[in-house]
């Protein structure tokens, strides 16, 4: 059995197990045991020493790391000279090296990695201290996702006498900007080049190409050119990130932080899975009308799968079962030639507007469900067919979100005019409009292209107010998505249902029954209840 190792000092440490090893040095888990720290595990880095010389740039090394304090810095607790060894005891990270970490990271939080890092540059700056060896493997990343740099071996402090040759490159190739190859003195842009090289490794593992914030910042930031570098590590935050000012890292006492967004990734494979999951309710729904249940489970799965892999090549697909039906269930030329031109347009062209309604063309085409399907809005009366434009402004840009919640009000509005004798109609051969209590006649599938378009004019010319239901729920999604952008859902999602209530109001057919708006202001709350609580747990999850 291995005897335990002891190491005293203002604490007494026992050490545990190798965490690491590096050209000079090994780093152990430790258990303190005694002290303010006592029965917590703190990290121990040994570092051998056989000349004088060696043992001033030991001391020399903790005495920097151990006078900066930021949460976005390994906290040095104290250092230890020994006869043969000094040992720097600093807080345990539990977590990995930022480039082990980043293998799962999509871009935003790549840029809040790099964010943390310059954050810490602001501060280690403001002290006089540059790093020097700005690398992903020296940026630690906890459990919570938090990023703290470490290994200040090679630092350079403003005043101190250089340790190293002149012409002696100090840190790691790749990350060692070209100047200090030529022989200057390190300076903040020294560590500003190597934060830019270190985005460039992280993202050479990203199958899409960087947004042009991060384009420029990477190639402004390892520009061989000092001048042509930010010119400071605030700069390159603000180049990073737009902002005017570091976040509440620079000052610890700042008020809360607003909560994350949901970052790119997590919407893109959220979009995928709807419309997957859409293209598979829209396959059976279809499926269902011309062939028996286990063929129809079997194109909708296929659909499912290729909406997900292939939104618009999965989109299409619906459209050629949706022409199919028609066809079989002798439908008008009028539905038989509009519904799937309409549909490719759509695809096409919002498709081409938008990056999310690429990931997302069957989106609209949820409303139906959504107002038929009422789940816990049955024990209110009332659906969620609200909460549409509420869940495109979350996972959408303000354009795809105002997009495809106008094309949801549209869906909504043709099956109800359409199919009040389809799968979830209740054989009334009148159609209520959603939100307004408006009663018109359906729509015969038999029309021919004319006649249909003489039934729409005459649908507008009956109850006028019925853009306006689209109006209102491009503008929810439109205003959720800015808030979503900003970082205030919750305003977003207050001001939204505000508007959609004003909206709903307007919209209301003077003879629709008393309790129209009643369920209408229903549905909407509820639905922006429902948001609120994901949109919290969501807000605690990402710390």
């Amino acid at each position: 059995m291995t005897e335990t190792r002891y190491i005293e000092g203002q604490g007494r440490y026992a050490l545990a197990e190798m965490i690491g090893r590096g050209g000079f040095a090994t780093v152990w888990r430790a258990r303190s045991l005694r002290g303010s720290l006592r029965g917590r595990d703190v990290a121990v880095k040994v570092i051998p020493v056989y000349s004088a010389g060696e043992r001033s740039r030991a001391l020399r090394e903790g005495q920097i790391a151990e006078g900066l304090r930021h949460k976005n810095i390994v906290e040095t607790i104290e250092v230890i000279p020994g006869d043969h060894e000094i040992y720097l005891v600093t807080e345990y990270v539990n977590g990995l090296p930022l480039d082990e970490a980043a293998k799962a990271y999509d871009v935003d939080e790549i840029v809040d990695s790099l964010t943390q890092i310059l954050e810490a540059l602001v501060y280690a700056h403001g002290e006089g201290i540059i790093h020097r060896d700005i690398k992903p493997q020296n940026a630690l990343v906890d459990n919570r996702g938090r990023v703290k740099l470490t290994d200040f071996g090679v630092a350079y402090r403003a005043g101190d006498t250089r340790l190293t040759r002149v012409g002696f490159a100090v840190g790691t190739p790749g990350y060692i900007a070209p100047e200090i190859l030529d022989g200057a003195d390190p300076t903040a842009l020294t560590d500003i080049y190597a934060v830019g090289a270190t985005a460039r490794t992280l993202l050479a593992r990203q199958p899409y190409e960087p947004p042009p914030r991060l384009r420029e910042f990477v190639d402004r930031a390892t520009s061989p050119n000092p001048a042509h570098r930010p010119q400071s590590a605030w700069a390159a935050l603000k180049l990073l990130t737009g902002r005017k000012a570091p976040s509440g890292s620079i000052a610890p006492a700042a008020g809360p932080k607003s909560p994350a967004r949901l970052s790119e990734g997590f919407k893109d494979g959220a979009l995928r899975v709807i419309n997957g999951l859409a293209a598979g309710w829209l396959g059976f729904l279809l499926g269902s009308a011309i062939l028996d249940g286990a063929q129809a489970a079997g194109i909708a799965a296929g659909l499912g799968v290729l909406a997900y892999l292939l939104p618009r090549i999965g989109a299409l697909g619906v459209i050629v079962a949706l022409a199919v039906v028609l066809v079989r269930t002798n439908a008008g030329l009028g539905f038989l030639t509009l519904a799937p031109i309409l549909g490719g347009i759509w695809i096409a062209g919002a498709g081409a507007a938008s990056g999310d309604v690429r990931r997302l063309p069957l989106g609209p085409a949820l409303a139906v469900p959504l107002a038929l399907i009422v789940g816990f809005g049955s024990l209110l009366g009332t659906t969620l067919g609200a909460g549409l434009p509420l869940l495109f402004g979350a996972l959408m840009r303000p354009l795809g979100a105002c997009l495809s919640a106008a094309g949801g009000a549209v869906t909504l509005i043709c099956y109800d005019l359409t199919l009040r004798n389809g799968f979830f109609a209740d054989g009334s051969p009148y159609a209520e409009m959603p939100y307004s209590g408006a009663r018109l006649d359906t729509v015969p599938t038999t029309l021919g292209i004319g006649e249909l378009l003489d039934w729409s004019q005459a649908v507008l010319h009956y109850f006028p107010k019925l853009p306006l239901l689209i109006l209102v729920w491009a503008a929810m999604a439109g205003v959720v998505s800015l808030a979503e952008w900003a970082g205030r859902p919750f305003l977003g999602i207050g001001a939204a249902t505000g508007a959609g209530v004003v909206g709903y109001a307007l919209v209301v057919s003077p003879k629709a029954p008393p309790d129209t708006l009643s369920e209408a202001m229903t549905s909407l709350i509820l639905a922006a209840i429902i948001y609120g609580v994901l949109r919290y747990l969501v807000s605690r999850a990402r710390g």
